[in-house]
């Protein structure tokens, strides 16, 4: 039977010639997907507060957004690194999301940026890294 190019087009193991299954993955899941571009987006979101603080708002104030985001501006960095480190990235990433969660609970106690949608966006990235497909992406032979 033929089933043209989409046949693999699901999130179905990936399968070589003969029926075989890849002990490995070849495509970013999903999961770690979402967490790379959450990360981003939280990180620019940071980046664009603090400019536009630092343009048209006090001293102070883009000092408390530079401070409020710097676990999101380690985050955004880390995404990068998605595609081609290991393991150890992920595990830094979960503890960079981790402060991030800890620094919106600080924010939301003191009601000042990221607050709570800082924990949610830690939160969020946690459960994505700590998902198996994540795992099984990061620990992938390079």
């Amino acid at each position: 039977m033929d089933f043209g190019d989409n046949a693999h087009a699901t999130n179905d193991p990936v399968y070589e010639p003969y029926g075989q299954v890849q002990a490995h993955p070849v495509r970013m899941p999903g999961a770690a997907r979402a967490a790379q571009i959450l990360s981003w987006s939280f990180g620019a979101l940071g980046i664009v507060l603090s400019v536009i603080a630092g343009i048209y708002g006090t001293a102070e104030l883009c000092g408390v957004l530079i401070a409020g985001f710097l676990p999101a501006f380690f985050l955004a960095l880390f995404a990068f690194g998605y595609t081609v480190n290991g393991n150890g990235l992920r595990i830094a990433a979960i503890v960079g999301a981790s402060l991030q969660m800890l620094w919106g609970v600080s924010g939301t106690m003191q009601k000042v940026p990221p607050g709570f949608l800082g924990t949610l966006v830690g939160l969020t990235i946690v459960i994505l890294l700590c998902r198996n497909s994540s795992e099984s992406w990061f620990k992938r032979p390079h």
